[in-house]
């Protein structure tokens, strides 16, 4: 599938211009005669930013290009509209930026990643007593944290947070009841598929809104 890429100079006219006041009462001019149901998917999380070593930035960096990416592809398949996706990095965050850029591409909706994290999560702790002492053993999830916009026209934005985990493994524990988890640069293409998963479940929270417009 080839991915559809739109510079931010580029509007097609196809009729007259028309104007609308978003609930944000940020005005902005949407073509008349155009698709009303095209949507942008946009990253604006910066993984350079973070204060974490290189290779963990490069990971978040990729897994928030693959997630706009998975958004789009997604979105596409539907058939239900048009699809744009915003190939840079949007730095600035601000409502009035992303209406902007709704009018400018004349989409009607937007769906931006503000936040995403991977990560390991300690769930638990099995004690076994051994006849030479207690056996201890962590469980860990993977899980991936991503904080999304839904930007409309018709409604105020609807921010939310998505978090899916699923059990990813064991490990013995030599005293206390926490142990250091697995590292999630190392296990890279896990953080890649429970990223997909959290797309999936973004889109399921937010179908309702997609098949209203």
């Amino acid at each position: 599938m080839k991915v559809l890429i739109v510079l931010p100079a580029f509007i097609m006219v196809l009729g007259g211009f028309r104007t609308i006041t978003t609930s944000n009462n940020i005005k902005a001019h949407w073509i008349s005669d155009s698709l009303q149901g095209t949507i942008l998917v946009i990253n604006s999380f910066d993984a350079m930013t973070l204060k974490a070593r290189k290779n963990k930035n490069v990971l978040f960096r990729e897994l928030a290009d693959s997630l706009k990416l998975y958004l789009y592809r997604n979105l596409l398949a539907r058939n239900k509209s048009g699809v744009i996706l915003i190939p840079e990095l949007l730095a600035n965050k601000e409502d009035s930026v992303i209406y902007s850029l709704m009018a400018q591409h004349n989409a009607a909706r937007a769906i931006v990643i503000k936040k995403v994290n991977a990560y390991f999560n300690q769930t638990g702790v099995e004690v076994v007593k051994e006849a030479d002492g207690k056996q201890r053993t962590a469980s860990y999830d993977i899980c991936a944290a991503v904080n999304y916009t839904y930007y409309s026209i018709k409604t105020k934005p609807k921010e939310s947070e998505t978090i899916q985990c699923e059990f990813f493994t064991t490990r013995g524990v030599m005293s206390g009841l926490f142990a250091a988890g697995p590292d999630i640069v190392g296990k890279s293409k896990h953080a890649h598929k429970i990223i997909a998963q959290n797309a999936d479940q973004y889109l399921r929270e937010i179908n309702s809104l997609l098949s209203e417009e």
